[in-house]
């Protein structure tokens, strides 16, 4: 009789853990439900860890995403967007964030506060620098910026140590800020197109 009690707060504890784990293990992320509509996520708030609103012809970001502090994963590919709100910042369990195909300009600095996230992918925009303190993303594994108009990419780049994939496909940047790049992150795969004969600034 006497272990009962323990053992009962023993799980009683363990519940208590599960059920405020919030960072869901990336080999068991895609195994959680994707939420494809924002009522229906909004009817569930709590048990929203994926969300998807690609396609939904959106022309500002829905605030109401920041109301689902458990999410994990977000895409809002194929849209009208034009900005992303520093507010996004909140999200802090966010590992998968992907904004390609949209209008955006800025990568608020305030993302580079996401340090959870492992992947994220803004291809085909109109983003013309890459935040300063970008190294803070240390967990980042994959980063997506093809087709945008930057020209400003910053020393801190070398600082994503974890690095797998950096794709700057179809960005314009001369050769030396090319091979600044490379020696700085001699690990990663990097997409590059052919340099251009232009100046690039580094911050």
């Amino acid at each position: 009789m006497k272990y009962i009690f323990p053992f009962l707060a023993l799980m009683a504890l363990l519940c208590i853990k599960n059920a405020t784990a919030q960072l869901i293990a990336p080999e068991r992320l895609d195994t959680m439900r994707m939420f494809r509509n924002i009522e229906t996520a909004l009817a569930h708030p709590d048990s929203v860890y994926r969300l998807d609103l690609s396609k939904k012809k959106l022309e500002e970001f829905p605030t109401e995403i920041l109301q689902f502090k458990n999410l994990n994963e977000l895409h809002i590919d194929k849209n009208k967007l034009v900005k992303i709100p520093g507010e996004i910042s909140s999200l802090k369990y966010l590992q998968i964030f992907s904004a390609s195909y949209n209008r955006i300009d800025t990568l608020p600095a305030d993302i580079t506060k996401l340090t959870s996230l492992i992947r994220l992918d803004f291809g085909n925009n109109y983003i013309s620098a890459i935040p300063r303190n970008i190294g803070q993303l240390s967990k980042l594994k994959i980063l997506v910026l093809w087709d945008n108009p930057i020209d400003v990419y910053p020393a801190s780049l070398a600082d994503l140590k974890h690095l797998e994939v950096l794709d700057l496909l179809h960005n314009q940047m001369s050769h030396n800020t090319q091979e600044r790049i490379r020696n700085g992150l001699p690990k990663t795969k990097i997409i590059f197109s052919p340099p251009c004969r232009c100046e690039d600034a580094e911050e």
